[in-house]
């Protein structure tokens, strides 16, 4: 009897082949018409549904990537190129496909590692050129405000008015391959700030508030798509001394940040830890992002991330931060960018360290838009924001706080090397 029911069991193994074997055959002759007349997305729902059966082989993994790229899904076009050239790692066409489906998704450094394994004529065709340099970044502008001695009435007790006003800026941002699987940025920022001190409407002190900013970043990257690293910074910050009408003092700080993500086809979640020791005391922070390209392109994506920061030992023992951006391309070289922010944003640590809110005065919201446009490696960018920020009126025995608006123009220029 055993042996009865072990041949039946086999008997039914290959009765089981069998059917599964003329179901792959069917599903292969079916998606070679499609692919052939370009019926690409009765292709792609060919192909869902042979994976509903288990049914997955090369020429499928293969038609499927190409179907998606031609609909312009190019991050799940990487996908399925990826699972081509686990079978066929030497397939010159699927490599090539690989690497512009990684750069047109927004995976550029998987991009810049798929662009090794091509051939010296798609390297050319491609204008792929690997260099130690990864990119050279200029940027600067101009923020105005209202923060004027009418804005805030007082009582004839004032003590003084700090008010911190108009300022220029600029930075020089700089960037470097490692290695394919490494990369490092350095960064300096200058700001000059206008600083008047009044007291019941009498300007006491007038000055310039110098802030110098060095930032760097060391990325890590894998073969399955995740990047972590650490980034920090060094603040030199001119202070106007509260107890002298004269003295200006500096405050030096330091800043250390870490983080981690994770690309998938259609997001990007991360997640970053910071120390910083801004206002002579130890600040931590946690922050949670998730990056979106819903299409699986770069037409149209975006960024939600929640931030908190805990400040020990001090009166403000918390701050927690919203915010999020979109983009959408609106030609073929032009994109336009929108996004907002709202929290308390004193001593905020983004982007990597590269973007610190080390401001005399609290931003409380924030808003903009950015215009770029990409002709060959170059991308110009010109933005509006708005900032809301409080100030602070000192009266002999309390403080009053204000609100006020500032106004920034910002203009970038980057090659991408």
């Amino acid at each position: 009897m055993r042996r009865l029911g072990i041949t039946f069991l086999l008997v039914l193994a290959a009765i089981s082949l069998k059917a599964q074997d003329s179901a792959r055959r069917k599903i292969d002759s079916l998606t070679y018409r499609q692919y052939l007349t370009q019926d690409y997305r009765a292709l792609l729902a060919s192909s869902k549904a042979a994976r509903k059966q288990g049914i997955d082989f090369y020429y499928l993994n293969y038609r499927t990537a190409i179907a998606v790229y031609a609909l312009k899904n190019y991050a799940k076009a990487a996908k399925y190129y990826r699972k081509t050239l686990a079978e066929a790692p030497e397939d010159p066409i699927a490599r090539e496909g690989l690497y512009y489906a990684c750069l047109l998704s927004g995976q550029k450094e998987q991009a810049r590692i798929a662009g090794r394994l091509l051939s010296p004529h798609a390297q050319a065709v491609a204008r792929y050129r690997p260099s130690v340099m990864d990119f050279v970044a200029l940027s600067g502008g101009y923020l105005m405000n209202e923060n004027k001695p009418g804005v805030k009435p007082a009582p004839g007790n004032m003590a003084f008015l700090n008010q911190y006003q108009n300022m220029a800026f600029g930075s020089f941002g700089i960037g470097f391959h490692l290695s394919d699987y490494a990369k490092l940025k350095l960064g300096y920022q200058g700001h000059n700030t206008k600083f008047q001190r009044s007291s019941d409407g009498s300007l006491q002190k007038e000055d310039f508030l110098m802030q110098h900013q060095v930032i760097g970043a060391l990325e890590f990257f894998t073969n399955q798509n995740v990047t972590f690293g650490v980034a920090g910074g060094y603040y030199d910050i001119e202070n106007m001394d509260k107890d002298s009408e004269n003295t200006k003092t500096s405050r030096l700080a330091f800043s250390v940040q870490t983080f981690l993500n994770k690309r998938f086809p259609f997001v990007l979640p991360e997640v970053a830890l910071a120390w910083s020791n801004f206002g002579a005391g130890s600040q931590l922070q946690g922050k949670a992002s998730l990056t979106y390209y819903p299409l699986g392109n770069l037409n149209f994506y975006g960024t939600t991330e929640g931030a908190i920061l805990f400040n020990p030992g001090t009166s403000m023992q918390t701050q927690c931060i919203f915010s999020q951006s979109l983009g959408v391309k609106l030609a073929k070289r032009l994109w336009l960018d929108g996004s907002a922010s709202v929290g308390n944003h004193l001593n905020y640590i983004s982007e990597r360290s590269f973007l610190v809110y080390d401001t005399y005065d609290p931003v409380m919201a924030t808003a903009g838009l950015s215009l770029s446009f990409f002709f060959g490696q170059t991308r110009l960018s010109a933005g509006y924001y708005w900032q809301q920020k409080k100030g602070y009126a000192y009266f002999t025995d309390y403080f009053d706080p204000y609100h006020y608006n500032n106004h920034i123009l910002n203009f970038i220029l980057q090659w991408d090397l």
